[in-house]
């Protein structure tokens, strides 16, 4: 019965505090005459134990524990019995919040600037970038810019430098803009379809009615030479009716017949030069 009690109050202990906490027990079999047993004292255990218990809440809790127990029992079958006991007991437990921050780190969108497209930001001075070179191809194209101006930085960007400023000025009066020199939405815009559109004298035959670069070009031309009045000018002109006279009169003093569009003849001889 003994046995069973002891073995009981093991167990319980050792599914409450763990196996550590249960006290050593020996069973002596070779008294014959005493169905007792002698319970060996746990040993005194007077080390500084440290747990930590992280809770539900995000804290943890740090428990320290000391104990020392002692207990002595003697028994006879005197009348007089004595007892004594002496338990000491020692706990400290500290709660510290742990705290959990969580950090959105912002992304910055980088863009190379081999990556720009033409028309997604604002172009001004000292910018530099895909983006620039396509401008500065469209300005040298439709001649607002020479080619020997355009520059490139260390890394081989072209930059978007005073002789680029220039040229929009140039391209942004002819077409009625603000002349501020910044390539803005507006101002790329038009100088990408003029770009497009963009012909030389001489790149096709031109008649009565047609429109584009080229037919300003041969306005130009005969300003040059006297044929019409007037200050020379970029953009574009429509071949109109006063632009056919003068270009008859021309056509007339250089000995070649009109027939109603131009020629390689007819651009050849608009192009030279008196004193070529």
């Amino acid at each position: 019965m003994i046995r069973g009690i002891v073995a009981t109050s093991i167990a319980a202990i050792t599914g409450t505090h763990g196996a550590e906490a249960a006290p050593t027990v020996t069973f002596n079999d070779s008294d014959m005459d005493l169905d007792i047993a002698s319970i060996g004292e746990a040993k005194n255990d007077l080390s500084y134990k440290l747990m930590l218990k992280i809770n539900s809440d995000n804290t943890y809790d740090i428990a320290g524990h000391r104990s020392h127990s002692s207990h002595r029992s003697h028994s006879s079958h005197r009348s007089g019995s004595s007892h004594y006991s002496h338990s000491s007991h020692y706990s400290s437990t500290t709660t510290t919040t742990r705290s959990t921050t969580s950090s959105s780190s912002s992304s910055s969108s980088y863009v190379s600037s081999s990556s720009y497209e033409l028309g997604s930001r604002t172009l001004n001075k000292d910018l530099y970038g895909a983006d620039v070179k396509l401008l500065t191809d469209n300005l040298v194209k439709c001649e607002y810019l020479d080619k020997s101006k355009v520059k490139t930085n260390y890394f081989g960007y072209v930059v978007y430098d005073e002789n680029v400023v220039d040229a929009v000025k140039r391209f942004q009066k002819d077409m009625g803009l603000t002349t501020d020199g910044i390539a803005g939405t507006t101002t790329i815009t038009k100088l990408t379809a003029y770009a497009e559109n963009f012909k030389k004298f001489g790149d096709r035959a031109l008649s009565v009615g047609m429109s584009g670069t080229d037919v300003i070009e041969m306005k130009n031309l005969l300003i040059e030479k006297g044929y019409i009045e007037g200050t020379t000018s970029n953009g574009e002109a429509t071949f109109d009716v006063t632009l056919e006279t003068a270009l008859k009169a021309f056509l007339t003093d250089v000995g070649i017949e009109w027939t109603g569009e131009t020629d390689s003849d007819i651009v050849f001889y608009l192009k030279k030069k008196y004193d070529d």
